[in-house]
């Protein structure tokens, strides 16, 4: 069977994946992005291990320049944490060079990428969605923010931070920089013009003397990104227009999962591969099953008081969470 013309809305992880796979396959794609690259986003920009294999092949110079993490620690606002080595080594990359380097593997393979063109992700000509927490957006009250720092100590660890109204999250990225990123409750967010000085806006709103404490010697080196998420939860893979659905338009995952970017590179490919297949009516059953119960399992979580959530990250229950949310092959 000869592999389609696709025409792929949004260049972001999905995007890029779905398409560079496409295109590897022999497939003639269109690749549409709004914006242009380099570009920074709202992430944690935590990778984890099910998604590394697929990287590598995209990308293998970026992973082998990415920090290694080799644990997660959870802490309650009163400093007590729990620590757990991951089930397998993740790796931690900023939206600046993973984006990029994706795009770039994307056109090498051939995809034609236009840049600051916005497709009507509803138009029949378009096969496949990828634009992220924009398409089909639902009223939320979580806002994102999120900025890289420099003068931290090294380490291999990503470190959640809970307290009450939300959580923010420490991560090693490529350059010795270190991702703060943050998701809360906007009565929790305090006063956003804050947020450029990311650190002042830190100390002055957040209830975590421990993060407070670890980003003391802190300087920050990009600037503050905010955006307003939509809902966290599934939504449907297959649009009304027909074209298949991936990455965060198919479903936002609770960031405190870390599985977001691996499911985002993953539901790229399997769109694509379903595509170039002429099996689209596979794809949704297939996201389905590659989900599991991790939207139900990471619902009944954030139901948890945040105080509480350090308690739950204890070996092995944090294994078998861990376990519980990653995407299934």
């Amino acid at each position: 069977m000869a592999a389609p013309d696709l025409f792929i809305a949004g260049a972001g992880p999905a995007g890029c994946a779905a398409a560079w796979t496409a295109a590897r396959a022999g497939a003639r794609v269109t690749l549409c992005e709004q914006s242009s690259f380099p570009r920074d986003k709202v992430c944690g920009e935590f990778i984890s291990a099910e998604a590394l294999p697929l990287l590598t092949e995209i990308a293998p110079d970026l992973v082998a320049a990415s920090p290694t993490i080799t644990h997660a620690r959870f802490l309650a606002p009163s400093g007590h944490a729990s620590r757990f080595r991951l089930p397998a080594p993740a790796r931690g990359i900023s939206r600046w060079a993973l984006d990029a380097a994706l795009a770039d593997a994307a056109r090498a393979a051939g995809v034609r990428l236009r840049t600051r063109t916005r497709a009507d992700a509803s138009a029949g000509d378009v096969h496949l969605v990828a634009i992220g927490r924009d398409f089909t957006p639902r009223p939320s009250r979580a806002i994102g923010i999120k900025a890289h720092l420099v003068g931290l100590e090294p380490s291999n660890d990503v470190d959640m931070y809970f307290f009450r109204g939300g959580y923010c999250g420490l991560a090693p990225v490529e350059n010795g920089w270190t991702n703060l990123c943050c998701l809360l409750d906007r009565r929790h967010a305090g006063d956003l013009r804050r947020t450029r000085d990311i650190l002042d806006w830190v100390r002055a709103t957040l209830p975590s003397p421990a993060l407070l404490r670890r980003v003391g010697p802190a300087h920050q080196v990009t600037p503050t990104v905010v955006t307003a998420h939509a809902a966290l939860g599934p939504r449907a893979a297959l649009a009304r227009s027909g074209a298949l659905v991936c990455g965060d338009a198919s479903g936002f995952l609770d960031p405190f999962t870390g599985d977001g970017l691996a499911r985002a590179l993953l539901s790229g490919a399997l769109a694509a591969n379903c595509l170039c297949a002429g099996r689209n009516a596979d794809y949704p059953p297939a996201v389905a099953r590659a989900a599991g119960r991790g939207f139900h399992l990471a619902a009944c979580l954030r139901l948890t008081p945040n105080p509480l959530l350090p308690w739950i990250a204890v070996p092995p229950l944090a294994h078998a969470l861990a376990a519980a949310t990653r995407w299934r092959s």
